[in-house]
């Protein structure tokens, strides 16, 4: 429940994912890996996208999203759960069905990290399956192929996709500097 104190109320709101995933660290003192992160952001994002917004994705890109979802969901599901999704929940041939999911995205992220290894790309965090996969020469990810215009930041010069930003075109500033710049003028301090 998002207000534990009201409960049992006749209209209880449940708790929002956000304030789940920081529960599931503070109280219960779950460390979560980059990679699990990315999987719950993308989760979220994907999920307020389809709700809220105007919604397009390739075919490949909702493979490794699926992927990369069904992967953390398994893997917490054994390790804090303690279930074991492949021989007790899912029967009758499904797991098959949802393993794939999870070896598509789990090939792709290893071949992709190799790559970005043996050849030295440079990468930033894709704003789709938020990887740090984001080719800024090819203006596409490795991973999910998810592809954006990338962008140099007025202030810091360092790459960004246009879609990680609050601000818009007219700040130029990547989400780092946007912060900055949020910070101080909450603040009131120079920058």
């Amino acid at each position: 429940f998002n207000d534990i104190d009201k409960y049992p109320a006749n209209i209880p709101f449940t708790v929002g994912a956000e304030k789940a995933f920081k529960r599931l660290q503070n109280i219960c003192n779950i460390q979560f890996s980059n990679d699990e992160i990315s999987a719950i952001n993308t989760a979220r994002e994907k999920r307020n996208e389809i709700e809220h917004f105007e919604f397009s994705i390739t075919d490949q890109e909702a493979k490794v999203l699926v992927g990369q979802v069904l992967s953390f969901i398994f893997s917490f599901a054994h390790e804090h759960l303690n279930l074991n999704w492949k021989t007790s929940h899912l029967k009758d041939g499904k797991w098959w069905i949802f393993r794939q999911y999870t070896e598509f995205y789990d090939d792709l992220l290893c071949k992709a990290q190799n790559k970005i290894k043996s050849e030295e790309i440079y990468v930033i965090e894709c704003t789709s399956c938020h990887n740090e996969t984001f080719d800024i020469e090819e203006g596409r990810c490795l991973v999910c192929s998810h592809s954006e215009e990338v962008l140099e930041c007025t202030w810091c010069k360092e790459p960004y996709i246009f879609s990680s930003c609050d601000y818009g075109e007219e700040a130029e500033i990547c989400p780092k500097c946007e912060w900055k710049d949020g910070y101080a003028a909450v603040h009131c301090e120079k920058y």
